[in-house]
């Protein structure tokens, strides 16, 4: 008679084994490569950014202007809080998270973004109302001059 042994054949641990190893091959690398991803978070900061100076143009019926330098990005308002015409951009902008009067960003691994300065009307628009593309790192999206729109893309 003869018994039943359980367990896993060579076979099967072998291929358990090349499967590991295909897998730590491709994954590893990317734990130790964190470039690709810091520049992926300050894409998403700036465009997030953006789309703040927009809606807060929007809501105070107040321009804003927005600063990017290779590395950084500015956000601020017209300086004249009664008549919103004068373009003089000194007062920074209230951080959305902490309220505090300076919503600015920097970061240490871009140093390729588009360096650009554009201003949002109190309608969202751009003025002058020209297309502005954007390039951080390797992604890029683009501001509609005409509608304020913004979309991950470049402007076609």
């Amino acid at each position: 008679m003869m018994r039943k042994i359980n367990g896993f054949t060579l076979v099967e641990l072998v291929v358990v084994m090349v499967i590991i190893g295909l897998m730590s091959a491709t994954a590893i690398p990317r734990f130790f490569d964190s470039q690709r991803f810091d520049n992926r978070g300050f894409y998403t900061e700036v465009i997030n950014a953006v789309r703040y100076a927009q809606q807060l143009a929007v809501a105070i019926n107040c321009n804003t202007q927005v600063t990017l330098t290779n590395n950084s990005y500015t956000v601020t308002l017209d300086d004249n809080s009664n008549e919103c015409d004068e373009m003089t951009f000194d007062t920074p902008a209230p951080n959305p998270a902490t309220g505090e009067l300076n919503f600015m960003g920097s970061s240490t691994s871009i140093t390729n973004m588009t360096p650009t300065t554009f201003i949002f009307t109190a309608l969202g628009d751009l003025s002058p109302t020209t297309n502005v593309d954007i390039t951080v790192g390797d992604n890029a999206f683009c501001v509609n001059g005409v509608t304020g729109y913004i979309s991950e893309a470049i402007c076609s």
